[in-house]
């Protein structure tokens, strides 16, 4: 599963937001019940597939002595972590906890971020547009050549 694109949403008054068409199609062909676990990563709230969760808790237990930053990005994980289900209409419900800690208001930003989606606050999704990057030395040092 690999999300691509945006959209810009409103959240209701319940925290409830419709998934892009594509992204609701992608979920519930992969996750055909529509759970779909929501966390905090980088300061935002991204959905992932409840397979997915399952390889990132193998992943984490791979670290046999995390450092203080480690943890805490384990403790952010796991507290952050809420199943919903993704309803016919694309609908889900972001809990209040994720609400806060990802800064969600009422104008958001559903992104796709390849295996996972990501949902920000508008203005940090406009901000994000606005950075300059050069990281023409990573995709060096990787040996990756974009095709454009």
């Amino acid at each position: 599963m690999r999300f691509r694109g945006h959209a810009h949403r409103s959240l209701d008054d319940k925290g409830r937001l419709i998934l892009p068409p594509d992204f609701k199609d992608k979920i519930l062909a992969e996750v055909p019940d529509g759970r779909l676990v929501l966390t905090i990563w980088e300061k935002h709230v991204i959905g992932i597939s409840p397979a997915q969760w399952d390889r990132l808790e193998e992943e984490l237990e791979k670290i046999k002595a995390p450092s203080r930053q480690m943890q805490n990005i384990i403790r952010i994980f796991y507290s952050g972590y809420e199943e919903v289900t993704v309803a016919k209409n694309g609908r889900i419900a972001i809990p209040a906890h994720l609400r806060k800690s990802g800064k969600l208001d009422k104008d958001i930003v559903v992104m796709g971020a390849g295996r996972r989606f990501e949902i920000w606050p508008a203005e940090s999704f406009d901000a994000l547009l606005e950075e300059d990057y050069d990281v023409s030395d990573e995709l060096a040092d990787n040996s990756v050549s974009l095709p454009f």
